[in-house]
């Protein structure tokens, strides 16, 4: 793609294709400032060298007019001396002359087209920048904005921690405090024996002894 239509497309190119990328959109706002920052630069590189390309050819070419002059002279000079060979070259100089001034003229010209398309589109450049760099600053203020209100709403979305997860550890954290809780609760219950074990519940006396009685006479039968 040559200078002319990359300044093109440039100019012609919208912020909504950097606004869908995954990268920071206020990032690749300035990257493309960039890169027509060193288009404007190198077009204007270019102008200078074209408008420097016409002035050498305009001067090849009026040189070659005079040169044809010249040559026309000489020839009738060697006629009027008699010299049909000098003059026979002499007109052979001044057509070759005169092809070289209508080339470089031709050249000079189509050179000057080129230099009034690149002005334009350099002109254009220089516009597409002056409003690239405003929408840039409004851009701006419109992220910055939208982080602040973000912040505001989640205020760990600013260093990429998902939203809740400060609710979610604060959640654990309680979780663990009553596992301690329920933990010293228990500790704080006094044991019913020193190996841990319920004893038996006591029965009523009498009845105990009617049970060894009878258990005695049960021996005794036997």
């Amino acid at each position: 793609m040559n200078l002319f239509d990359r300044l093109s497309n440039l100019t012609k190119a919208t912020l909504h294709e950097v606004l869908n990328k995954v990268e920071d959109p206020i990032m690749m706002t300035g990257q493309y400032l960039r890169n027509l920052e060193e288009d404007i630069s190198t077009a204007e590189g270019m102008l200078k060298q074209q408008k420097m390309t016409v002035s050498t050819l305009e001067r090849k070419a009026k040189d070659a007019e005079e040169d044809a002059k010249k040559s026309e002279l000489n020839a009738l000079t060697a006629l009027q001396a008699g010299n049909e060979s000098l003059a026979h070259q002499s007109a052979a100089g001044k057509i070759h002359f005169e092809e070289q001034a209508a080339k470089y003229a031709a050249e000079a010209e189509e050179v000057r087209s080129n230099i009034v398309e690149l002005e334009i589109r350099l002109q254009e450049g220089k516009e597409e920048y002056t409003r690239l760099k405003e929408k840039q600053s409004e851009l701006a203020a419109r992220a910055r904005k939208a982080k602040e209100r973000a912040q505001a709403v989640r205020p760990n979305f600013s260093r990429g921690i998902e939203s809740g997860d400060a609710a979610r550890g604060f959640q654990r954290m309680e979780e663990k405090i009553l596992e301690w809780e329920a933990g010293a609760e228990v500790s704080s219950q006094p044991f019913t024996t020193s190996n841990n074990v319920s004893s038996a519940p006591v029965e009523d006396d009498s009845a105990v002894r009617e049970e060894i009685q009878r258990l005695k006479n049960k021996l005794s039968s036997k």
